[in-house]
């Protein structure tokens, strides 16, 4: 039964940031918090070595391959491998937001602010994003719509924070292009095809929800 209420409360932060508008709501409270981590201001400088800058164009069936999908299973295991230890403090924080009893979006400002120590954790583990994406020859933009089929085949939503295009927003002091998107769903969804290559990872997929939403 734990799924199902980690999903409901996902649903709640997601309704929260379609209601308040994402840029709006993400500059306005959480501007302050990035401006404190003045490593963050590195992001798009270490996002601009993704060596695949190619445009994407994704299906319009949504259809996955397979290659798609082990490439992106292998993202994120870098990435975890990267964090090792670290990496149960960022799931339990995660967890502990969207288990809250009537979480909504607002309550991620605080979250971030009482959870400064993931900084550094989080930096170390978008250097490793982009080795394995330069790995497997993704671009940020394919990886990103990747992620979001995988996790709709799943049946998870997400809100994913793209934190290089929050920096960006920051430092620049305008809103810019929307830092915060949607992704996943609720219910396994999209191509019957999709569904078959994610379930054998499945379990993975779910441990890994954490990275997902922080961009990862």
């Amino acid at each position: 039964m734990k799924k199902p209420i980690i999903g409901c409360a996902i649903i709640a932060l997601l309704l929260a940031v379609v209601g308040i508008g994402a840029t709006y709501w993400l500059y306005r409270k959480v501007s302050t918090t990035v401006s404190q981590f003045a490593e963050l201001a590195s992001v798009p400088e270490i996002e601009r070595q993704v060596r695949n800058t190619a445009a994407f164009s994704a299906p319009a069936s949504g259809e996955l391959t397979e290659s798609q999908v082990t490439r992106f299973v292998a993202v994120q295991t870098r990435v975890r491998e990267r964090l090792g230890a670290r990496f149960a403090e960022v799931q339990s924080k995660y967890k502990t937001l969207i288990e809250r009893k009537q979480a909504t979006a607002l309550d991620l400002p605080q979250t971030v602010s009482a959870y400064r120590d993931l900084a550094a954790s989080w930096m170390d583990a978008r250097r490793a994003q982009v080795e394995a994406l330069n790995a497997a020859d993704f671009s940020l933009e394919e990886y990103s719509r990747v992620r979001n089929q995988v996790y709709a085949a799943i049946g998870l939503p997400i809100m994913s924070v793209d934190v290089g295009k929050l920096v960006e927003n920051v430092t620049s002091g305008s809103t810019g292009e929307e830092p915060a998107t949607m992704g996943g769903a609720v219910g396994p969804s999209g191509p019957e095809q999709n569904r078959k290559m994610v379930e054998p990872f499945s379990e993975q997929l779910h441990e890994n929800a954490a990275l997902a939403s922080f961009g990862l």
